[in-house]
C-alpha cells in the first residue's frame, strides 16, 4: 500500500448498506462483491467510496455515476466517476431507440482505464464498479487490477453472478468473494 493507513473505517449499518457491514476492503488483495441482476451495486460502491473518503483514504478506480432518469423510449446513459479526479467519463453510445446489443463505448472505457492507471500510484484502495462482459472476454479493467496487485493496492470490484466463473478464472486464488445480494456477511460458495 502507498500510505501508512492500514485500517478501513468501520463499516457499520449507519454508513453502508447491510450487505457490506463488517467488510474490510484492505484484508484481501482482491475482493469481489458478487451480485444478482437488478441488485443496486452502484449504491454499495457509492457508500464504500464515501466511507473511505471520510476516513481520509486516497481512492482510485471508477464507480458508476448515479444514473439520471432517461427520456421516454430511451435507455439510460452509462457514466463512470473517476474517484481520484472526480472526472465523469461517459461509456455508452447512443445507438438509437431501435438498436439492440451492447451499447458500451469501448473508447470511453479505455479513457476511463487510462485515467485510473495514471493516478493509481497515489491510491490506498481501488474501487471498480464491474467485472463485466468486456473483462470476462479479457479486456476492460483487467489492466487496472493487475497493476494494482503489482503495486500492492487492494481492489474491490463488483462481479455480476453471470460473470463469476470468468472472474474466478482470472483472479485465481487472490480473490475473496462476498455475495452482497445475500445480505449481511454473505460468502459465495464454490
Amino acid at each position: 500500500m502507498t500510505a501508512v493507513m492500514t485500517m478501513y473505517p468501520s463499516l457499520s449499518a449507519s454508513n453502508v448498506p447491510p450487505c457490506v457491514v463488517g467488510l474490510d476492503p484492505l484484508a484481501s488483495p482482491l475482493t469481489a462483491l458478487v451480485y444478482d441482476e437488478g441488485f443496486a451495486i452502484g449504491e454499495v460502491f457509492r457508500a464504500l467510496a464515501a466511507a473511505g473518503r471520510d476516513a481520509g483514504f486516497r481512492l482510485g478506480g471508477v464507480i458508476e455515476q448515479e444514473p439520471a432518469p432517461s427520456a421516454p423510449g430511451k435507455r439510460c446513459d452509462m457514466a463512470l466517476e473517476d474517484l481520484a479526479s472526480g472526472d465523469i467519463i461517459r461509456i455508452s453510445e447512443d445507438r438509437g431507440a431501435l438498436a439492440r446489443g451492447c451499447r458500451l463505448d469501448h473508447d470511453g472505457l479505455a479513457r476511463a482505464c487510462a485515467l485510473v492507471l495514471s493516478n493509481m500510484k497515489h491510491c490506498d484502495l481501488v474501487l471498480l464498479n464491474k467485472f463485466g462482459k468486456t473483462e470476462a472476454e479479457g479486456g476492460g479493467f483487467r489492466c487496472i487490477i493487475s497493476d494494482a496487485l503489482a503495486l500492492e493496492i487492494p481492489v474491490v470490484i463488483g462481479v455480476p453472478r453471470r460473470n463469476l466463473a470468468s472472474w474466478r478464472d482470472f483472479a485465481g486464488g487472490f480473490a475473496n468473494d462476498r455475495d452482497v445480494s445475500a445480505g449481511p456477511n454473505g460468502h459465495v460458495g464454490a
